[in-house]
């Protein structure tokens, strides 16, 4: 279950295609507000002639923050022109926006005179810019990624069909021979559409590295980084945030993304695990450390969450089956009430003894700490205390326990 407040992150603002391998960036709808009132500043302008125009309104729009701002609001006049002076606060991700679902993403600073055309049925798939190199830059990158997006998203949907084909068959017969039949005139088929998917995946993957390397220092570089997996990439994260920390020492714009990146440093892969202090059932202190030595799955969750309670009883078959040979578990509790925190503990069988709670639900700095919005959430420790994966469910916690304890 996901925390009850909107989790602000730079990197949750700004629009790129969405990729099931990658690490997604998720783009707001935004409501149609009126403009600002800054005063015009002759030193920033967007000019922009679209065409199939309408008399529309159209927006500038800051969207590097959880604060979304409308800066200046025009009517496209009768010859599809319009132009924004009201300047941008600072460098960064700004939208021109006509509708929620009809935007296309820009990078601006306050001294551009940028020259915006495109459609204004679809200004997303539409538009071209000059006059701001990043945003030129940025273009290029998106014009690449939607088309190998595109043709990703045809092989799933052909994937789909299969399977739908295959279930609709299993639900009209019985019979196993010809249930298998089918199934080996499908498997090939299907085989091959995966194949030619993790083609494109890492096609896309090689082309969003090379494109960081060569521009490191623009904007369009945090777009295209935050495609990537921080769990697998996070020297490009870093290399990422470093050049431009370096080139915007002091860009308010870019701090969300700093702060997100140290997280994520901190929580890498082979990194020490942050120590966790908290009382125990008993009010006694007890700390993660102490079970170094030990494989440990460490678990977030809480009594009031149900994804958590349903999948309590695989965390405690994995405790009975390899509790003898070195795992550990460590479960914190995200609860506000003691008592439904201790009933869950035993109505859930939970049988070993770390268990730990500050009473402060989604204000327990165990949240910053280890950097997750929702419940449950786990990491796998080694037998050093090093972070050894997060997350994981099902066979593949069991796999990564296996290969930890040297099963």
């Amino acid at each position: 279950m996901t925390k009850n407040y909107y989790s602000a992150t730079f990197r949750k603002n700004i629009y790129v295609p969405v990729f099931g391998f990658f690490l997604a960036v998720l783009m707001c709808w935004f409501l149609f507000s009126s403009c600002g009132g800054n005063k015009a500043n002759g030193n920033f302008q967007v000019k922009g002639k679209l065409s199939n125009s309408k008399g529309e309104y159209i927006s500038l729009v800051d969207v590097n923050s959880s604060q979304i701002k409308t800066l200046d609001s025009v009517q496209v006049n009768e010859k599809g022109e319009f132009i924004f002076t009201n300047k941008v606060p600072a460098k960064g991700f700004y939208i021109l926006q006509i509708a929620p679902s009809n935007y296309a993403t820009i990078i601006a600073d306050s001294s551009e005179k940028i020259i915006f055309e495109g459609d204004a049925k679809n200004l997303r798939e539409s538009y071209k810019v000059s006059g701001s190199k990043d945003s030129e830059i940025f273009l290029q990158f998106n014009e690449y990624t939607r088309e190998k997006f595109k043709a990703m998203e045809g092989l799933r949907n052909k994937q789909d069909s299969i399977r739908r084909v295959f279930e609709a068959f299993m639900n009209t017969t019985n019979n196993t021979f010809n249930n298998d039949s089918l199934s080996k005139e499908l498997e090939p088929i299907f085989d091959k559409y995966s194949e030619n998917y993790k083609k494109l995946a890492d096609e896309t993957n090689v082309y969003l590295k090379k494109f960081i390397d060569e521009n490191i220092t623009s904007f369009a570089a945090l777009a295209a980084v935050q495609m990537l997996n921080p769990q697998k990439d996070i020297d490009y994260f870093v290399k990422v945030a470093d050049a431009l920390t370096a080139e915007y020492p002091t860009l308010e714009n870019l701090k969300g993304f700093q702060a997100y990146v140290q997280g994520q440093k901190r929580l890498a892969i082979g990194m020490p695990a942050p120590e966790i202090t908290m009382n125990d059932r008993e009010d006694k202190s007890l700390s993660l450390s102490s079970l170094k030595g030990k494989v440990v799955i460490v678990d977030f969750w809480a009594s009031w969450c149900k994804p958590c309670r349903a999948g309590n009883p695989f965390i405690v078959s994995l405790y009975e089956k390899y509790k003898d040979k070195g795992l550990d578990v460590f479960s914190v509790s995200l609860d506000l009430e003691k008592d439904a925190w201790l009933a869950a503990i035993t109505q859930d069988k939970l049988a070993w003894k770390n268990h730990v709670c500050d009473m402060k639900q989604w204000q327990s700095p165990v949240v910053a700490l280890y950097g997750f919005t929702g419940i449950p959430f786990t990491c796998i420790l080694d037998k050093n205390g090093n972070i050894a994966g997060k997350n994981l469910q099902g066979p593949a916690l069991e796999e990564k326990i296996k290969e930890l304890l040297g099963q």
